[in-house]
């Protein structure tokens, strides 16, 4: 299992030498068109992301002029003056910040990698399926009523047992139903990201 590494707006914005102003509105478009994990405070704001898939986003999508600009240099902190004394030595914090930094570079290296192979979708295209999936499931249960006569018959004879029977036959129909439009959907639709590779061949 990858761990993500999480940092908060400030964080990356102190990383990489930019205003929080400047990484808030970045962070905000880039969660807005792709799946990036993210924490939230109580009111819904961006607490803490994924710094590997930023990263990942930022290098695909921005100048690269900008980003290459922003690169992190290498962690050579020591500890403020002011600061209480700690427990923690300035190897262990280098340490630390060397496996918080490989853990980046592979989920990095991994996110890459899914893309590549296309299993990486944008956010818009998620909520675009889920919008049809949801209309086509609502089309199918609204067919309900056509099964009144089915339901009719069995209650008449064998009353609530009856019905409950024949719930059951109407329930297996419908998901019947549904699995074979989710099937056509899912043959009728593109292997690729139809906007992504119109750009890529401008």
């Amino acid at each position: 299992m990858v761990e993500t590494v999480m940092m908060t707006l400030s964080e990356i914005a102190e990383r990489d030498g930019i205003s929080r102003q400047a990484i808030s509105k970045t962070v905000r478009e880039l969660v807005e068109k792709h799946e990036i994990p993210v924490e939230r405070d109580g009111r819904g704001r961006i607490a803490r992301v994924s710094v590997g898939h930023i990263d990942h986003y930022r290098d695909k999508y921005q100048n690269p002029a900008k980003v290459l600009a922003s690169r992190p240099v290498p962690p050579e902190e020591k500890p403020r003056r002011d600061e209480a004394p700690s427990i923690v030595t300035e190897t262990d914090s280098f340490e630390e910040a060397r496996r918080r930094n490989e853990w980046l570079r592979y989920s990095r290296l991994k996110l890459e990698h899914d893309e590549a192979c296309g299993r990486l979708i944008s956010a818009d295209q998620q909520a675009q399926a889920m919008d049809i999936l949801g209309r086509e499931t609502q089309a199918i249960i609204a067919r309900l009523p056509n099964y009144a006569d089915d339901l009719a018959g069995p209650f008449a004879k064998e009353g609530v047992h009856g019905l409950r029977v024949a719930l059951r036959d109407v329930a297996h129909q419908i998901n019947l139903a549904v699995s074979k439009r989710y099937a056509e959907i899912a043959v009728a639709a593109p292997e690729k990201d139809v906007i992504e590779d119109e750009e890529a061949g401008q």
